[in-house]
């Protein structure tokens, strides 16, 4: 049994005003049931860009022997490489956005994979932005 507040799925279609307004106004993280074992979490997203603040996105800067700079992102198994280091965190960003697209689009096969499962805290910081400027101030760069 849940801590939290608790709707049938049925009771939350009703009632949806009322669920809604416990999420939004009264903050309160709200679990969603159907059938015996079947759950969701509905919560406000500034709440939950607030819970995943520790999952940090700081890049390794690598100045390379031509010159270039590579950013690497070991938690997320990215790294990006480009003739300067604004160029690299436009690209950096934008594969942010391609991989966070692409877990969510194929999230079965991420979410039951040992070596990605992981990643989703990181790309729901991603996906929870609303510009690239936004994805660019996640990332923590000297």
């Amino acid at each position: 049994m849940s801590m939290l507040a608790e709707y049938q799925f049925t009771e939350a279609r009703k009632d949806f005003s009322g669920l809604y307004n416990l999420v939004f106004n009264a903050l309160t993280p709200v679990v969603i049931r159907r059938k015996q074992n079947e759950k969701v979490l509905v919560i406000r997203p500034d709440l939950e860009q607030e819970i995943l603040t520790r999952y940090s996105l700081k890049p390794e800067v690598i100045p390379e022997d031509d010159g270039s700079i590579t950013l690497a992102l070991d938690d997320l198994e990215l790294a990006v490489n480009a003739p300067t280091k604004d160029e690299a965190i436009r690209e950096l960003v934008a594969d942010l956005k391609l991989y966070a697209r692409d877990f969510m689009e194929r999230s079965q096969l991420f979410l039951n994979s040992p070596n990605r499962r992981q990643h989703l805290p990181y790309l729901l910081r991603v996906l929870l932005c609303n510009s690239d400027a936004e994805i660019r101030s996640l990332l923590e760069l000297d």
